[in-house]
Parts: structure tokens; sequence; C-alpha cells
């Protein structure tokens, strides 16, 4: 930046040192020019502030995002993350931990599997969503699973463990 300035300001200096002001009609044009070339070096500043400022801006956005990203993986190894993934079951079952148990489920909305850990169909507050479509399939709070046959007013009853053996 520093370079545009000088340059505009050796353009301007040489103008003044001939009078080309003074001159006629080629000098004003002149004259003009080099106001141009100030606002342009003064705008350019400017925006070159302004993006530092979003490279800093977005800088702290992306270590923000990267400890989100190691906050929620964090808590994918410890296993309080309720969905595992999708996609082919031989693909799923290669990645999930031998030690745990996991039940498969059939999402009622688009009818695509996905598989979940046992232990979070006994904690409280837990409510698992198909990670495809978005639509719950179980419901802590109700105590059962969500199948297209469930009327949503009717959420009591069954318990995961007797629809999880039809899954």
């Amino acid at each position: 930046m520093a370079e545009l300035r000088r340059k505009v300001a050796y353009v301007a200096g040489l103008a003044e040192r001939y009078d080309l002001a003074d001159s006629g009609r080629e000098g004003k044009v002149l004259a003009e020019v080099i106001q141009v070339l100030r606002a342009v070096a003064r705008d350019v500043d400017e925006l070159r502030q302004g993006q530092r400022e979003v490279e800093d801006y977005v800088e702290e956005i992306d270590n923000d995002l990267l400890c989100l990203e190691e906050s929620l993986y964090d808590d994918e190894d410890d296993g309080d993350e309720a969905i595992l993934g999708d996609g082919a079951p031989s693909a799923q079952l290669g990645d999930l931990d031998d030690d745990e148990a996991y039940v498969e489920l059939e999402c009622p909305q688009c009818d695509q599997p996905s598989y979940y850990a046992e232990h979070l169909f006994s904690q409280e507050g837990v409510e698992l969503t198909c990670p495809h479509c978005g639509y719950v399939v179980f419901d802590s709070a109700a105590d059962q699973l969500v199948t297209d046959e469930d009327d949503p007013a009717d959420l009591a009853g069954d318990s995961w463990e007797s629809a999880s053996d039809h899954a």
C-alpha cells in the first residue's frame, strides 16, 4: 500500500513542480486525475484494513469451530453421542466399539437404517433422531420407539426393548 501512495505523491509532486494545473486544459485534467488517484489510494487503504479485520474475524471463527469440533468428537469418543452414523451395516459395524452394544433402527419416516448405542435408551432426557431426515425415532420421556403406526398423542406404553426386537 505504501508503494501506491508513494507513486501518487510522486506524480502529484511532478505536476506541482511543472505548474501543470496552470498550463491549460491538459493541466486541469491532470490535476483531477491526481485527485482521483489520491481517493483510490485512500479507498484501497480502507479496503485492506477491512480485509485484515475480516481475516482476523474468520481466524477467530475457525479457532472456535475447531474447539467445538474437538469438544464434539471428544463427546463422541466418550459414548455420549446419540447418533453413531449411517450407511451400510458392514461399514457401520466395523467402526463400532466392540465393548458397546448397538441397536439398529430403521426410521419410519425415510426407511434408512441408523445405529444407536444401547445405553442411550435407558438414559433420562434422550431424544434420538434420524441422521438422514431428523425425524425423532426414540423419546426417553415417552420411553418408547416412535413408529409410523404410532399416533404422536399416544406416546406412552411400549418400551424400547419390545420395539427393538422388531427392528
